[in-house]
């Protein structure tokens, strides 16, 4: 028995059954086609029987399979959180700051596209612009006044700070 979660362990599927994971790491939604091939999934197994089962069948559909231990497997879900849902969470706040000033959201998809291309060669330390890593408080304190929604004020506030914490000083 197999499940397809990032966040689950193993240990979790009945104890009389042999026991695997195969995670396909990818968001998916119902409209938009995927190729699977280039999708990196993940196994685990109990036994290297089972291992090289789940192995031959991914590589059926994906040209990237790795293996991989529950705590990976959860730390890989994590990160994906990190890097998927929640960019996602604030491109919906920075959608919304655009609606409430007349601003047309699709002005910012160049520079959407631009930084996720950075990342393909940068690491995102190296990536990193903007006031926080300058440590520009003033504009940082204009940006802040502007918001007038608590939890975009809130959010403003905290990444920043995570910014400077980790981020190098130009």
């Amino acid at each position: 028995v197999v499940h397809t979660s990032g966040s689950v362990s193993l240990d979790a599927l009945d104890k009389k059954n042999r026991k695997g994971s195969f995670y396909p790491l990818q968001t998916f939604s119902k409209k938009a086609e995927v190729d699977f091939s280039q999708i990196p999934v993940f196994l685990e197994s109990e036994n290297e029987t089972d291992f090289e089962l789940l192995k031959k069948v991914a590589e059926m559909v994906s040209d990237k399979v790795y293996k991989i231990n529950s705590e990976q497997r959860k730390a890989l879900h994590v990160a994906a959180v990190f890097v998927n849902n929640f960019v996602n969470h604030l491109y919906q706040m920075g959608h919304e700051i655009c609606v409430q000033n007349n601003v047309p959201f699709e002005i910012l998809k160049p520079l959407i596209q631009e930084t996720a291309n950075k990342v393909m060669t940068l690491s995102p330390k190296e990536a990193q612009t903007g006031p926080a890593i300058r440590n520009d408080q003033q504009t940082i304190a204009g940006h802040f006044d502007f918001l007038l929604d608590e939890n975009q004020k809130n959010i403003y506030k905290t990444l920043p700070q995570s910014i400077q914490n980790n981020g190098k000083k130009l």
